[in-house]
């Protein structure tokens, strides 16, 4: 049997080794939470330090875009004003190409009918102005032809007016073969005086006529009296220079259009 006092000195170790077993486990517990506590500091620390730095980024972001905000709003008000100006242009050009849609209307019938009434003045005019405007005369429309700008046969019209006007204002010098009764041919000369009428003569001035407009070919009347003749040939030789200028009386007969003399 062990004595009681062996028991209490056993015990003694035991209650100390029990007791340095709770404290070491504390101090591993204060270890622990201290470590977690420093971790979740620094986590914290962390975490705020990103906030913070994403704050200023986001209040950057707010700043960058309420300046593009307010450009936007500038340029939305800059292109309202533009708008209109741009809707006032709108309407002035609708307005200006409505004027010249009806002016251009007015000007192609007024066109068609000058062209109509230069193809019908064409038939009467002499060969030598023919010759001059017959390409002009090709570029007038047909009625079932190719459309034509209205500018282009204004353009034409009064190229062909403006030949015929210089023709009509001028002396115009021209040489044909003009053939005999007996059928024999000769070279003549033909003086036009504008649209009025010309004359004809051969070269010693042996024969001459008097020329007189007419639909077609123009008509022909010979000068049959010799001073017929002889006043034809002093015109030619007063317009080539050959002799003095001087007055020189020729026959002349009129023609209206109807065919009236």
């Amino acid at each position: 049997m062990i004595p009681r006092s062996a028991l209490l000195l056993i015990a003694i170790p035991i209650c100390c080794l029990a007791s340095q077993t709770t404290s070491a486990q504390a101090l591993d517990s204060l270890k622990d939470a201290t470590d977690r506590w420093i971790q979740t500091r620094n986590r914290i620390s962390k975490e705020k330090s990103q906030w913070i730095t994403e704050k200023q980024l986001l209040e950057g972001s707010v700043d960058t875009l309420r300046s593009t905000q307010e450009i936007l709003e500038e340029n939305v008000a800059i292109l309202e004003m533009q708008s209109q100006e741009i809707a006032t242009a709108i309407k002035e050009a609708e307005f200006k190409v409505a004027q010249f849609e009806e002016t251009n209307g007015i000007i192609e019938t007024q066109v068609s009918v000058y062209e109509e009434r230069i193809q019908k003045l064409a038939k009467r005019l002499p060969s030598p102005l023919i010759d001059k405007i017959a390409p002009l005369l090709r570029k007038i429309p047909k009625a079932n032809g190719t459309k034509v700008p209205t500018p282009n046969r204004l353009q034409n019209v009064v190229a062909i007016s403006t030949l015929i006007d210089e023709f009509n204002n001028d002396l115009t010098l021209a040489h044909t073969i003009k053939e005999l009764e007996d059928g024999s041919v000769i070279e003549v000369r033909v003086l036009y005086w504008g649209l009025a009428g010309a004359y004809a003569s051969n070269v010693d001035g042996s024969k001459a006529w008097v020329i007189t407009p007419n639909e077609g070919e123009w008509q022909w009347t010979p000068a049959t009296s010799p001073e017929r003749q002889t006043a034809i040939k002093s015109l030619f030789d007063v317009y080539d220079k050959t002799i003095d200028p001087k007055l020189v009386s020729v026959p002349f007969t009129f023609q209206n259009e109807g065919g009236e003399k």
